[in-house]
């Protein structure tokens, strides 16, 4: 899937923009999750998650994943975090953004998704990381919660392609222009 180093976003968000509702949960997307699922379908997960090799994620989306006994095998976890030190099961390296890019380089990593929350997802864009970004925005308004990106400034994307899954459920993919 990925010839050098490449950083993907993979994200699903609420029509209004939203990742997660205003306490950090995204256990609204369980009802689309669950009619993928009824219809066969994982909505091109599976392929997608078994050529990453690497996460890039905020803490608070790490320490709720670790609360879901983490689902990404032996995959590498990177913490985007301004706490020093920061340590914990699956981490591989833990620091701001370009101590992230470092240790992935150098670890070797070849295809790395970065997973959010939004500032992780911020904090990529502005350095130049992401590739490629899979949006899939859910047919629902949250109303409030947390946005897909931090605020920053503009990007440029190319649209490479528009699929729809069940449910309602649209994919739009972008190639990022550096």
């Amino acid at each position: 899937m990925c010839q050098s180093v490449s950083y993907v976003g993979y994200i699903a968000m609420s029509l209004d923009g939203f990742i997660a509702d205003e306490n950090g949960s995204v256990d609204w997307l369980n009802p689309f999750n669950e009619k993928l699922a009824a219809d066969g379908g994982d909505g091109g997960y599976g392929d997608f998650i078994s050529g990453i090799d690497a996460l890039i994620m905020g803490r608070s989306t790490y320490e709720q994943v670790l609360g879901w006994g983490w689902p990404y095998e032996d995959r590498a976890g990177y913490v985007l975090t301004r706490q020093s030190e920061y340590q914990g099961n699956h981490v591989a390296a833990a620091g701001n953004i370009d101590a992230l890019r470092n240790a992935i380089e150098q670890a070797g990593h070849q295809c790395v998704w970065v997973m959010g929350g939004g500032e992780a997802q911020r904090a990529a864009l502005d350095a130049g990381m992401f590739d490629r970004l899979r949006i899939f925005i859910m047919p629902t308004l949250l109303g409030r919660g947390l946005p897909c990106f931090a605020p920053g400034d503009q990007r440029y994307l190319d649209l490479t392609e528009v699929s729809h899954h069940p449910g309602g459920i649209l994919q739009i993919d972008y190639s990022i222009k550096h």
